[in-house]
């Protein structure tokens, strides 16, 4: 009976955690979008942050969705960030799932490869690619700023998306934890 009681409460924890996840994308996607002047993408931090704590398929989706909207925000083809998201947010999970620890430097520095790999591949293909003059000067008065607000925010979208999980149920924990007691 008790056991039934846990099943429920968990699903009920896991159901408030995504939405409150899916409207901290929303969040970010309406600040990305607002206003005229560089703005972080802050996204790519909120995908990969997640990404920590699920496994490889929710972290995919998770990367999907949070690309999706990146490209959405930026004015981009619908799927050039989604991919690269996609990519990113899975090798977190995987690197989380067997080599790395739930540390604060960790998701920084794959946050800063996500972000400047990103930010390389934007500068490539829509600005360098067509040979237009002053090119360095997007590169240094929009993305590097872009690139540096993105990481600086990674710091709070951490904090919150550590605490959330830690309140709400990890999902990593709970199977490890079924998988001990049903062969305990």
């Amino acid at each position: 009976m008790n056991k039934g009681f846990t099943s429920s409460r968990y699903i009920v924890r896991q159901v408030i955690k995504w939405v409150v996840l899916a409207l901290a994308a929303l969040l970010c996607y309406f600040v990305m979008t607002s206003g005229s002047t560089v703005k972080p993408l802050l996204l790519i931090p909120l995908a990969m942050c997640v990404s920590v704590y699920v496994s490889e398929i929710p972290a995919a989706a998770v990367g999907v969705v949070g690309g999706l909207l990146t490209d959405i925000a930026c004015g981009k083809l619908l799927g050039y960030n989604a991919v690269w998201l996609v990519v990113c947010c899975v090798t977190v999970s995987l690197l989380h799932s067997y080599y790395l620890r739930e540390k604060f430097l960790n998701i920084l520095g794959l946050t800063a490869v996500c972000t400047v790999v990103q930010g390389y591949l934007d500068f490539m293909f829509y600005y360098a690619i067509w040979g237009h003059e002053n090119v360095t000067l997007v590169y240094t008065h929009v993305m590097l700023p872009s690139g540096i607000m993105t990481l600086l925010c990674t710091i709070p979208i951490w904090l919150l998306v550590r605490k959330l999980f830690r309140v709400c149920g990890n999902t990593r924990s709970f199977q490890l934890e079924k998988t001990i007691v049903s062969n305990g």
